[in-house]
């Protein structure tokens, strides 16, 4: 029993020391790159024993691009979350998710009821404004008209104040007498004058006054409704609307029988077409009485709308504004009032003295003519100076009209403010694209920057892959990469346009942007791999077909002499079909490629030749 213990024991260590020297490894080394040649070397065997043919490489240690692949998330180059710059109420979405849309297109609408009551109410504004600054204008054009002419009127009575007096001293000749006489006509002409301007001036403050009662009865009856319209209908309106729409619908009765019994006369031709269609247009007309009182009673009942409502205080301020403008030109066609009558009073002050001027042309000065001439002169110079100080008066209503300019543009700038925030209301498309998301339904609350639709350019794409810190200096804008996109099974070469210069403090890591080409049925969300070249290095590699794996292990067989040995080898990188052999093997030497199932340790073999 002895013996055959220790003849066990014996094999056992034998068949350990044999697999040791099988597996054998040889030194480490570190990365190279190996690219494998075919050998044709012959071995045999005794004949009648032949041994496996096998095909084998001789590996070789190269070098080859160093690679590092990413991974990141494809999304939409051009993407926006559409939102509101306003706070309203959602009362129309006119896009469903998945939906094309065009730049410019109507996505969402809020309410805009107050918007527009704004907008009117700037509108009104700029009207009252401009109306105002036409008047301030008007005024300011007779202002300037009647100083000139003030002004001119006082140069041309001290002129003929100096010429009376020089006439008075010296005497007059026939050519004065004649001047005279021209003078007498041209004040009498420029008195008819200023009695017709009084009289057009008359009529226009006249006329400006019936303007101020139009426009507050027109403002009484606005206030009428507008009191109406918020105090609702009386019992006594609302029951005149229901009798009213009970006779409407008794006449109609009667109106549909008359259609009903005479419709098959006139078909049978007992009566006559004309009398058949004043028949239709009495059944016609009591249809629209009957509607039309219906509408009635559905308004009394249920009163006026906010909407409505609205409208009639707005109709209320354009009518204050209106009898605003109304009473400005009453008080402006006063002043003009007052400024022609002045000029008629100095018109026939002119014609007197014209007249004076030509008696004593005719008859001779006298002492005391002397001095009245001289005192003519002296108010004739006063009334020169308080004329230049009256033309002041142009400066301030240059100013007013300066200041209502000012107001205009103001008015002007609230309109438009006003319209900006109207268009906010309705929400459009900043660029064509696809909505992917939509975010609110009608009756929803908008506010400021919350968003309502996304949206994203379906024509181009982009992968965003995080590359850490210590790659980043590998990666190149423009550069060109391989793109994996797994849920699609493709592969395409994206180009590095954005290298986001800020890395994340967490992870360390880097945003990388590459731009996609278009490929079909890509879609913002999908998995993606990119793999940048990082550099060169050598390594050795074998064809995958011929590494044997055994639980963890892994190996191949070399070829020493004609015998194929098991080599224990550890793998790195797979390029194709090609594998990386980081330990194990030595540049030189022959590894089989095929076949390598139905080998084992220490095996003779022949080489294919």
């Amino acid at each position: 029993m002895k013996k055959v213990a220790f003849g066990l024991v014996g094999s056992v260590i034998l068949i350990l020391l044999a697999f040791a020297f099988g597996y054998r490894e040889a030194p480490k080394r570190g990365h190279a790159f190996a690219s494998g040649e075919k050998t044709t070397v012959g071995a045999g065997k005794p004949p009648g024993e032949l041994a496996p043919q096998v095909e084998v490489i001789r590996v070789k240690a190269t070098e080859v691009p160093e690679q590092q692949t990413f991974t990141g998330t494809v999304n939409a180059s051009l993407t926006a979350d559409v939102s509101s710059k306003i706070m309203g109420k959602v009362v129309a979405v006119y896009i469903r998710e998945g939906d094309q849309v065009k730049a410019g297109q109507v996505l969402v609408q809020l309410d805009n009821s107050d918007l527009l009551a704004q907008v009117r109410q700037a509108e009104a504004a700029v009207e009252a404004t401009k109306a105002a600054l036409a008047q301030a204008m008007i005024a300011l054009s007779i202002q300037r008209t009647q100083s000139q002419t003030r002004i001119e009127q006082a140069r041309s009575e001290l002129n003929q104040a100096l010429e009376q007096l020089s006439l008075v001293r010296e005497g007059a000749r026939r050519q004065e007498k004649a001047q005279a006489d021209e003078g007498v006509r041209q004040a009498q002409a420029a008195y008819e004058r200023a009695k017709e301007a009084v009289k057009m001036a008359e009529v226009e403050l006249q006329q400006a006054r019936e303007g101020v009662k139009q426009a507050e009865a027109a403002l009484e009856a606005a206030k009428q409704q507008l009191s109406m319209m918020r105090e609702g209908f009386r019992k006594q309106q609302k029951a005149q609307a229901e009798a009213a729409l009970k006779q409407a619908e008794a006449n109609l009765r009667v109106a549909q029988a008359t259609y009903d019994r005479f419709k098959p006369l006139a078909e049978q031709g007992v009566i006559t077409k004309q009398r058949f269609d004043e028949i239709v247009l009495q059944l016609e007309s009591a249809k629209a009485q009957y509607e039309a009182a219906k509408a009635q009673v559905s308004l009394v009942q249920e009163g006026f709308r906010p909407q409505e409502i609205r409208q009639a205080e707005e109709n209320v301020r354009q009518m204050e504004a209106a009898l605003m403008i109304a009473k400005e030109k009453v008080r402006l066609a006063e002043i003009a009032y007052r400024e022609r009558v002045a000029a008629l009073q100095q018109a026939e002050a002119a014609l007197k003295a014209a007249e004076q001027q030509r008696d004593l042309v005719y008859e001779g000065a006298r002492r005391q003519e002397i001095r009245q001439a001289e005192e003519r002169v002296k108010q004739a110079r006063e009334g020169l100076k308080m004329a230049l100080a009256a033309a002041k008066e142009v400066d301030i209503k240059s100013e007013q009209v300066k200041f209502l300019q000012a107001q205009l543009r103001q008015a002007l700038a609230g309109l438009a403010a006003a319209q900006v925030q109207l268009s906010y209301a309705t929400i459009t498309a900043p660029f064509s694209g696809v909505v992917v998301k939509r975010h609110v339904d009608p009756g929803d609350m908008a506010s400021p920057g919350m968003p309502l639709v996304t949206l994203v350019d379906p024509s181009s794409f982009r992968l965003e892959v995080t590359v850490p810190e210590s790659h980043i200096k590998s990666v190149h804008l423009g550069e060109t990469v391989a793109v994996t996109i797994d849920a699609l099974g493709k592969r395409v070469e994206g180009k590095v346009y954005e290298i986001v210069p800020s890395a994340d403090p967490t992870s360390r890591t880097f945003i990388v942007k590459i731009r996609l080409p278009q490929v079909k049925g890509l879609m913002a969300g999908m998995f993606g791999r990119a793999t940048f070249s990082t550099g060169k290095s050598k390594g050795i590699f074998v064809p995958e077909s011929a590494i044997w794996r055994e639980g963890s292990l892994e190996g191949v067989f070399v070829v020493e002499g004609d015998t194929a040995f098991k080599r224990i080898i550890t793998t790195g990188r797979k390029i194709g079909n090609w594998v990386e052999v980081l330990t194990g093997l030595d540049d030189g030497e022959l590894v089989i490629i095929n076949g390598t199932e139905k080998l084992k340790d220490g095996v003779k073999v022949r080489i294919k030749r």
